[in-house]
């Protein structure tokens, strides 16, 4: 029986290795293999024909196109929890049919994914057995994309498609939604009126837990565009700016397809709320502040471009907003050699219903955008434009005259741009510099490095906290490349001097900081009248200039505000320049502690209405090489875990030659010991091992380009932990069938004293471990208890309540590595000295257990406390401190020195003397029952 019990078939280790590797597909990806009738949803709409010996064709759609949709609002996980209504087309395959003029095609549509203009591509997205996976999904946004799998045919004449298929979800759930698709005007050439129109329906009935509501959906198509608004010279000598700088060389389209700026609208003075005052619908009175740019196909020879015109009350709609046809422009771009210009005529969408019956009309819209070759602390707009109806005055669609202002812009591809610093002597006056006993010591981020631009918090006194960016302009009369576009060697040495030799490491520098979300700022006059407030919802912007001292890392600047009132018409009101902002930036050391540190104070009078009080700024972006060293710390750490569990199936296996050469020590072994770390190896894989390094590696906020060779680790590690898993299953396996037959043979008494003291030595266990779980959790309590209190350091963080499901965790943590203690509590009640324990496994273990603390002391030491890297031992599931880094690896290493004394002398001789004859006179009885066996 022991036989039986003792062979594990390599068939049922094969399932189970099967099973772990399979985890993450099967709990992603599942692809109905139901087929859906063609002709019984779109025989009316094209009807199906067969194909003509596979012949590759193509269709009206380009390899990707992008639309946007509304309805689904009872899809699960769709429209309640996505801030975009975007979606991806991907077509897969076409194929020639019988028929002239219809084609069969396949293609993927993908809901959840956020598209954010120009030709924006997505993966592997048509891999049949390859899901497709979001590289980045902000929080509080979409689980994970739906996507349904489509096969339909095309018709030529009448300009329709429909296809059938079926969803495939990566949410866990049991989504199955057989749907059919239907869209008109799908024709061979485009123009600026062309649009894809058409409804996604479910085949589910209503009562159906598969059903859901019809999704109507809108495509700009991109094939075979014809320009037919833009040509020769568009502005009608409305347009008075000034004479501006044109882009680079074939630069036209990276410029211009997505400009990565809001444009602010200021409206005409006399804009009342029973006046229309915008070129797209809305309620009576709206005046949305913010447009944006974005391109939806280029031609790079002809300068010309096809670009959406969204308008909104949010600064940031561009990146994430939700599309709206009733705010937003469709049009036609081409740059002007002659007047160094952007000229756009643009056009309405008419939704008449619904977005499956819109339109594209009323091309009466004209824009022009400049960008000034020149900038200052005063003019530091970098794109100026215009916006004028060209319809006379008695219509009902006329609306008087719009100036456009964008603080950013892709500039990097205007190399004329130039900087004009108004404000030195002023600048000589506030920031004397100061001189530093530790200059030369230390390293602090290059003049012209990515190291200058960084995310910040603002804080007031009252607590109240806003959020925001600031970025360099121009470093003396050099422009900041904000993009990465020059970050070579040859661009840089220009600027490469030693600050160590050099007397003069300060440098001119020019900034733009821009932060929303604090909510009051209060002078310091009693009076109200003589105090300045600005809502959670407005944006401040500083233009600055000054001096930055490479030497100290000292940013000193003095700059000026301007208040965007959102969803207000903008003032044409001067800036407010009597402000001083100054910075502190950390050194360049390893062991940087420090965030970026500094204030924006009013130079006013506390009496001025301008006075604001001094806000705090603080910043923890990362510097490049800490970047360079989190993810040099990521791969380490993974390859770590990979030797760690490869060390672990070493040491199991010693230990199981072990007892095969000494069989009778097997029984000795402790049970509850073998389930700990049987438990300890089998719950990450029953727990969805992938789910918890995608949650690791979102911590880090740091984009790490391609994530192959994690994967690629992260399936090695799988597989260790599966066979240290399986290997440890084995070692239980044996000790229960040795325990089970000893216990039923000649000698039952020695066998039911071992499950005797086991029993005594688990009670004594779980006594142990429940006083540990209550003090972890009151450890665990305590400390979300100090951090309430909320800093602006702090203020980025997940704000998780307290959890006593998380404290059990870090404390499972700590009892793994502590395993021995129920061996430890056996062998006291036993009394023996039988080395059933080898001392790789038990010394082994132990170190195995333990190095991850001795590496987290290395990593607080060596990475950013923001943001290190987490894999190898991760604070969340255990207990790691710098105090708790030193007590556990010294717990741990006393441990295996009583296992080597117990199994050198005897169990009890950790004990007392006075208590020593106590627990050998416990074994009397045992040994009685023996003799008249």
């Amino acid at each position: 029986m022991a036989s039986k019990i003792g062979s594990l078939r390599p068939s049922w280790v094969f399932t189970l290795l099967c099973i772990s590797l399979s985890l993450d597909m099967n709990s992603s990806w599942h692809a109905f293999a139901k087929q859906i009738s063609y002709s019984d949803h779109c025989s009316s709409t094209v009807p199906e024909t067969t194909l003509h010996v596979y012949n590759l064709a193509s269709t009206p759609f380009s390899e990707y196109q992008a639309g946007y949709y509304t309805g689904g609002g009872n899809i699960p996980g769709l429209a309640s929890s996505s801030k975009s209504n975007s979606f991806s087309f991907y077509v897969c395959d076409v194929y020639k049919t019988n028929h002239d003029g219809v084609l069969k095609v396949k293609a993927n549509l993908i809901f959840g994914i956020y598209y954010y203009g120009g030709d924006y591509r997505y993966g592997q997205a048509c891999l049949e057995a390859t899901p497709v996976r979001a590289a980045y999904v902000p929080r509080g946004r979409a689980k994970s994309p739906i996507t349904f799998r489509l096969e339909g045919f095309w018709s030529e004449s009448s300009e329709k498609l429909c296809m059938v298929g079926s969803s495939l979800s990566n949410q866990g759930d049991s989504l199955n939604l057989d749907v059919v698709l239907k869209l008109n005007n799908v024709s061979n050439s485009a123009k600026i009126t062309s649009l894809f129109t058409g409804i996604l329906e479910s085949l589910s009935t209503s009562d159906d837990k598969n059903y859901f509501d019809a999704i109507s959906i809108l495509m700009f198509p991109k094939r075979n565009y014809k320009y037919s608004l833009v040509f020769g010279e568009l502005s009608n000598g409305k347009s008075n700016l000034p004479l501006g700088i044109a882009p680079k060389n074939g630069s036209f389209c990276s410029v211009f397809r997505n400009l990565d700026s809001a444009l602010y609208l200021n409206y005409a003075p006399d804009c009342s709320p029973v006046k229309n005052c915008t070129p797209v619908s809305g309620p009576s009175g709206y005046l949305p502040p913010v447009m944006s740019l974005n391109g939806i196909g280029c031609s790079e020879g002809e300068r010309k471009m096809r670009v959406l015109l969204r308008f909104s009350n949010d600064s940031n709609f561009w990146y994430y907003g939700k599309f709206d046809p009733n705010s937003t422009l469709v049009g036609e771009a081409m740059w002007d050699e002659t007047k160094n210009r952007l000229q756009i005529k643009a056009c309405q969408i008419n939704l008449a219903g619904s977005s499956s019956t819109a339109r594209v009309e009323d091309c009466s819209v004209s824009i022009e955008l400049m960008f000034p070759a020149v900038r200052s602390i005063r003019e530091r707009d970098g794109i100026l434009g215009h916006i004028w109806s060209e319809k006379s005055q008695k219509d009902s669609s006329y609306f008087p005259d719009i100036m456009l202002q964008g603080t950013r812009s892709s500039f990097w591809e205007f190399p004329d741009s130039k900087y004009k610093y108004t404000e030195t002597e002023r600048v000589r006056k506030l920031c004397p510099g100061k001189t530093d006993p530790k200059s030369g010591r230390e390293r602090y981020p290059n003049w012209y490095s990515r190291d200058m631009m960084f995310g910040m918090l603002v804080k007031n006194s009252e607590g109240k906290i806003g959020s925001g960016s600031s970025y360099p302009l121009f470093v003396d009369n050099q422009m900041y490349d904000q993009y990465g576009y020059s970050m070579l060697v040859s661009r840089t040495e220009n600027f490469a001097i030693d600050t160590h030799s050099s007397s003069n490491a300060r440098f001119n520098i020019s900034y733009h900081i821009g932060f929303t979300g604090l909510q009051h700022v209060k002078g310091k006059s009693k009076n109200a009248i003589y105090s300045q407030s600005w809502s959670s919802n407005d944006r401040v912007e500083i233009s600055a200039e000054g001096v930055y001292d490479a030497e100290t890392g000292d940013l000193c600047m003095v700059g000026c505000k301007s208040v965007i009132s959102t969803g207000k018409k903008r003032a044409n009101t001067s800036p407010d320049c009597e402000i001083v902002i100054r910075l502190q930036f950390p050194p360049l050391s390893k062991r940087r502690q420090d965030d970026i540190v500094g204030t924006i104070e009013s130079t006013r009078k506390s009496s001025d209405p301008l006075h604001f009080e001094r806000l705090n700024v603080t910043s923890d972006s990362p510097y490049v090489e800490e970047v360079r060293r989190s993810i040099l710390g990521m791969n380490v750490e993974l390859s770590l875990v990979l030797a760690s569990n490869t060390f672990l199936c070493i040491f199991i296996g010693l230990q199981i030659l072990h007892v095969k050469k000494q069989p009778e020590v097997l029984p000795f072994v402790s049970i509850a010991m073998l389930v700990i770390l049987t438990l300890g190896h089998g719950l990450p894989l029953m727990l969805n091992f992938e789910a918890l390094f995608l949650d690791n590696r979102n911590r880090q906020h740091i984009s790490l380009g391609s994530g192959r060779w994690l994967e690629t680790n992260e399936v090695l590690v799988r597989v260790a932990t599966m066979i240290a898993f399986l290997m440890q299953f084995r070692f239980l396996q044996l000790t229960w069938a040795a325990r089970k037959k000893d216990g039923a043979g000649a000698g039952a008494g020695a066998g039911a004293g071992l499950w005797f003291q086991e029993k005594k030595a688990l009670i004594v266990s779980l006594l142990l471990y429940g006083i540990g779980a209550l003090a972890a959790i009151i450890f665990s309590w305590r400390s979300h208890s100090d951090d309430t209190a909320i800093d602006v350091a702090d203020f980025t963080s997940d704000g998780q309540s307290f959890s006593i499901l998380g404290g059990l965790k870090c404390y499972a943590g700590l009892i793994m590595d502590g395993f021995l203690l129920p061996q430890i509590l056996l062998n006291v009640f036993r009394n023996s000295s039988e080395r059933a324990l080898s001392g790789s496994f038990y010394l082994g273990t132990t170190l195995v257990r333990l190095l991850p603390h001795g590496y987290d002391l290395y990593r607080t030491r060596t990475y950013s406390p923001h943001y290190g890297s987490y894999i190898y031992g991760t604070p969340d599931r255990d207990f790691y401190s710098t105090a708790w880094d030193v007590v556990i690896p010294l717990g741990g290493l006393v441990l295996a020195a009583v296992i080597f004394l117990q199994q050198q002398f005897c169990g009890a001789c950790i004990l007392p003397k006075r208590f020593r004859n106590s627990v050998a006179y416990q074994k009397v009885p045992a040994a009685v029952d023996d003799v008249p066996a």
